[in-house]
């Protein structure tokens, strides 16, 4: 196998990871809105939202890992990024009302890891391409 091969394979699979991230998000936002505000929403979107972070970090890592220095710099971005996001939780946890400026944040982070999702998958399909 040679190092683009490898590559290639580790593309995928933070892709993957990745994906995973925006599906647990969307889930945790589900849980979260399906509950009246009155009644504390409990531990599950928590719960939910840091296994899509768990899982955002596994894709960082695995881009990390990767010899292509494009990859290990998306990596880094992925972690950075996974870090702020968890943060902004863990700091607004437990609040009433709107913070605009978590709001904010996590809106860039979001936009930010959509912008590496969508050329990680333009990449990955590519790399498919040019193999078959």
């Amino acid at each position: 196998m040679t190092s683009e091969e490898a590559d290639v394979d580790r593309r995928a699979p933070a892709l993957v990871a990745l994906l995973l991230f925006v599906v647990l998000t969307g889930a945790a936002i589900v849980v979260s809105g399906s509950r009246p505000a009155g009644d504390g929403q409990g531990d599950l979107p928590a719960l939910i939202q840091v296994a899509g972070y768990v899982a955002a970090a596994v894709g960082g890592a695995l881009l990390l890992k990767g010899p292509d220095p494009a990859a290990r710099r998306t990596g880094v971005v992925v972690l950075g990024v996974i870090a702020v996001l968890a943060l902004v939780d863990w700091l607004t946890a437990g609040q009433e009302g709107a913070d605009i400026g978590a709001g904010l944040a996590r809106l860039v982070g979001l936009v930010v890891l959509a912008v590496v999702i969508t050329r990680l998958s333009v990449a990955v399909s590519a790399a498919r391409r040019s193999a078959s």
